[in-house]
């Protein structure tokens, strides 16, 4: 049997650590006042808000938020780049350590409960930011949208098979973080903040993936071993074909 591609295997990582942004999002939206904890967009208003309202404890949640999130994006980048972690693997268990933290702290006051998920989400931006050659989040999903939607018009304008797989890669991604934000949804309604837990379940997965994409390739059968046999060797004679028949005296 063959093993994934890389390419495949990225892919299919993302997909599944869309779903567990989703879960992250909404986990937090429900639990936390309607606060997202994936993005700074909303915390950034809503501290320009309190400032102007002279709220100056809620400026100063935020603010650590806001350090919180910045800290988890550098902290991968230092990671990645002056270490030889495996990154894949170590986002999974702080995404767990997150998850963890987050069902453990007070709900009040709301902030400070988001903490452990902007570190977390942060991170896991930093170590699954693309997928089969394109840039892509998978802790939110404007951007996501927006090339789904521009890959399909690329592709009906230009019949262009790239576009194509363009537009493929993004589509899945922005369902598998609706479903992710699905599950998340049902976990809170069901078990409150100790549905963080049901996240474990796809970051189980993606290890499982992890090590299946580390595991040494099996031995081919004869008969997979002739057929790449025949199709290398039709390759040879379209690439003869192709050469000129005398080189130039």
């Amino acid at each position: 049997m063959r093993k994934l591609t890389d390419n495949q295997w990225e892919v299919l990582m993302h997909w599944l650590l869309t779903l567990v942004g989703g879960f992250m999002g909404t986990y937090a939206v429900l639990l936390h006042a309607g606060n997202f904890g994936s993005a700074q967009t909303g915390n950034i208003m809503e501290m320009a808000a309190d400032l102007i309202s002279m709220e100056w404890s809620k400026v100063l949640l935020r603010l650590i938020a806001f350090i919180i999130f910045g800290f988890g994006v550098v902290s991968a980048y230092l990671l990645t780049n002056y270490t030889k972690l495996n990154m894949r693997k170590l986002a999974l268990w702080v995404d767990v350590a997150g998850l963890t933290l987050a069902s453990l702290i007070p709900l009040d006051p709301v902030l400070v409960g988001l903490y452990p998920i902007f570190f977390c989400a942060s991170f896991q931006w930093g170590a699954y930011s693309a997928a089969g050659g394109f840039n892509s989040a998978s802790i939110f999903t404007t951007n996501n949208y927006k090339q789904a939607l521009l890959g399909w018009t690329q592709y009906i304008l230009t019949k262009d098979k790239e576009f194509l797989r363009k537009g493929i890669i993004y589509s899945v991604t922005v369902m598998s973080f609706f479903g992710g934000a699905c599950l998340g949804a049902w976990s809170v309604y069901i078990l409150n903040v100790r549905g963080a837990y049901v996240a474990f379940i796809p970051l189980v997965l993606a290890r499982i993936l992890i090590a299946v994409g580390e595991s040494p390739v099996e031995d081919e059968t004869p008969a997979e071993l002739a057929a790449e046999a025949t199709e290398e060797a039709e390759e040879v004679v379209l690439l003869e074909e192709e050469l000129p028949k005398e080189l130039p005296k």
